[in-house]
């Protein structure tokens, strides 16, 4: 899988009144005057914008002091820390302190160098259909940036307009939005993103239509307003695109090729600047990896997951497992933390095989499939109380857990081809022209006549079509298969004769379909193959034109393989049943337990909370200096300073 790499460009950004550490002299920065001119540019500047969510493995969404993850873990039930934060955990939150000011100052400059960036890309001369995406990916960046700094400090006055960020004024001191202002500024740019943004990418980590819509429904969930929630919901479900991974450690592997349950992901390698701190917060020092003890890896012993959490679990909850109550030291022994440890070691990011020191290749988790069922059925209590419909959407995630998959797998699009871009070689989209009798001979192009209702069509015009099936080969690149699962195909073809050919699907099953076309008669063709017998990622799918006569022409369109949607599993011992929710408030009550067995560690905790209206009771129980004013962070002394007009948020002096 490609993977999109967050290199080290800077971007000449032009500081403003709202923001400090901007130099725009920078050695080495993009000279802007002679830049973002080809797609090229672009790709980079927008590759700038992703840097911002790790610069350099101590980001804002990552694991370091300061990060979205433990702001939106401290005191909570889930989470807690041996280090001595005790202002941090103790709710006695400072505003010049970096684990409460830290993401800000992240941030607020980053927002400034999106809007910059797309301010340089909608005055480029690139095509416009062709720098359509990377804006939409840079904007549904900035828009994930500005939610994030409202739900953490409220309404701020962030650079958000092109004029600004452009041309800066030194005496521009606005003061803060209204949380209407804002509101509407992240609906409507994360709406727009959706709207320009493909379902799938073909590198790894980049910004994809389901993850601006997750954002979305982030946002409608957090205000509650439940219809739309549903709306957006469905909307992600409706894709096509994602499913429940079947294993639950699988989701975190460095190693998660393939994973459809991944919305949104910061990517991470073993390496250097390029990895994640996943384990290196957590293990203690003498901790020997489960690789083997030729593997070196540092540890800070500090990350925890309180006991109390622990025991929540059900002991057949295979959640669980990832959080370990005992690991096996350097010295070949066994330390049990239930009787040396405030907690156990929550390792959820499973050991990459390849980390090293403090830098490991899992990638960060942000958003997942399994958010949209629970934030669904959440949503659907909250409009009718307790419904069937909640309940089989919790019990699919409940399932996996206890190692019983229920509910439906969905249709997925595996492959889809329109033709859009030129013949290279033998290549023609997703397919190889193969030729393989030297008697057949052929000849191929992208036909932009609009042959068959659509503005290209493969065109393949047979003299000679040999005397076997495997002559004439247009076979596609492979795709991936499960065991038990039927495939579709569809696509469009016409011929200018009566022909007759083979579709034969290959590897992950054998299925063989002789296709009849009436000669100048357009034709869709619907193919569902058997079950398949395996598991694997080579099956293929091949339009067999030997044998099937001479002096012809072949158009083809629209060609798309999906796997049929499947219901599996059934009402098991671990099964909700809806007679045992008597009312909203029962439901309600469990979908948070069910939030935090499924979600500990990946920063949804918080949230979960005060949606819930549930932060300031629970969080007594954690901090001695709990209140109201906990709602939101501080913001730094230095951004007041600058902007008198930006007032500290209530409860900090």
């Amino acid at each position: 899988m490609k993977r999109i790499i967050f290199s080290l460009i800077a971007l000449v950004v032009l500081s403003s009144s709202c923001e400090r550490n901007l130099d725009p002299e920078l050695p080495g920065t993009i000279n802007t005057n002679n830049f973002f001119r080809t797609p090229g540019d672009l790709n980079a500047a927008a590759t700038a914008i992703y840097h911002e969510l790790r610069l350099g493995g101590w980001g804002p969404y990552l694991f370091s002091d300061g990060s979205s993850l433990v702001m939106d873990e401290v005191a909570t039930d889930e989470w807690t820390t041996k280090w001595a934060w005790s202002n941090f955990l103790n709710g006695n939150w400072i505003i010049n302190e970096a684990m409460t000011t830290g993401f800000y100052d992240w941030l607020n400059p980053a927002v400034t160098r999106a809007t910059y960036t797309l301010a340089k890309m909608d005055e480029s001369p690139v095509a416009p259909e062709a720098k359509k995406v990377v804006m939409a990916e840079v904007r549904a960046l900035r828009a994930f940036f500005v939610y994030d700094l409202y739900r953490f400090y409220g309404p701020l006055p962030l650079i958000t307009d092109y004029t600004h960020a452009l041309q800066p004024d030194p005496d521009y001191k606005p003061n803060r939005p209204s949380e209407q202002e804002v509101e509407t500024f992240i609906v409507d740019e994360l709406r727009t993103a959706a709207n320009d943004l493909p379902v799938a990418q073909t590198e790894f980590g980049k910004v994809t239509k389901g993850a601006a819509l997750h954002y979305l429904l982030k946002f409608y969930m957090r205000k509650k307003d439940w219809s739309e929630a549903v709306h957006v919901a469905d909307e992600i479900i409706n894709l096509n695109h994602y499913q429940l991974e079947t294993d639950y450690e699988k989701i975190f592997r460095a190693d998660n090729k393939g994973n459809r349950e991944l919305i949104f992901t910061i990517a991470g390698e073993a390496r250097d600047q390029y990895g994640n701190h996943t384990f290196v917060n957590i293990i203690p020092g003498d901790f020997q990896s489960p690789h083997g003890s030729s593997q070196s890896l540092d540890g800070w012993n500090g990350h925890r997951m309180p006991w109390a959490f622990y025991n929540t679990f059900h002991e057949n909850d295979l959640r669980r497992d990832l959080s370990w109550a005992e690991y096996t030291n350097k010295s070949n022994q066994t330390v049990n933390l239930r009787t040396t440890d405030i907690g156990a070691l929550p390792l959820k990011y499973g050991i990459d095989p390849q980390a090293f020191g403090i830098w490991a290749g899992n990638d960060k988790v942000m958003d997942r499939y399994a958010e949209v069922l629970l934030f669904k059925a959440e949503a659907l209590n909250e409009i009718n109380g307790p419904n069937q419909e909640s309940i089989d959407l919790i019990n699919q995630i409940r399932g996996r857990a206890f190692g019983t998959p229920t509910g439906v797998l969905p249709s997925m699009t595996l492959l889809d081809e329109k033709f859009e871009i030129p013949i290279e070689g033998n290549k023609a989209g997703i397919f190889n022209m193969n030729k393989y009798d030297e008697a057949a001979s052929w000849s191929y192009e992208i036909d932009n006549t609009d042959k068959l209702g659509d503005q290209n069509a493969l065109k393949i015009d047979v003299a000679n079509s040999g005397s076997e099936f495997w002559a004439l080969q247009v076979r596609n690149e492979t795709f991936t298969y499960e065991t038990g699962r039927q495939y579709k195909l569809s696509f469009i073809a016409l011929s200018d004769k009566n022909i007759r050919f083979d579709i034969r699907f290959e590897n992950g099953f054998d299925h063989v379909e002789t296709i009849s076309l009436e000669a100048n008669t357009p034709t869709e063709i619907e193919i569902e193959t058997s079950e398949s017998s395996r598991t694997g990622n080579n099956a293929n799918v091949m339009l067999a034109l030997g044998n099937s006569g001479s002096n012809f022409t072949l158009w083809i369109d629209n060609f798309k393989v999906t796997s049929v949607a499947k219901q599996i599993g059934g009402d098991n011992e671990y099964s909700l049943k809806l007679v045992d929710f008597p009312d909203k408030g029962s439901l309600r009550d469990h979908i948070l337990k069910e939030r935090g067995w499924e979600f500990w560690y990946e920063g949804k905790r918080r949230e979960d909370l005060i949606r819930m209206g549930k932060y300031i009771e629970e969080g007594k129980k954690y901090a001695f200096n709990f209140s109201e004013k906990n709602l939101l962070f501080p913001i730094p002394q230095w951004a007041i300073i600058e902007n008198p007009n930006l007032k500290q948020n209530p409860g900090y002096n």
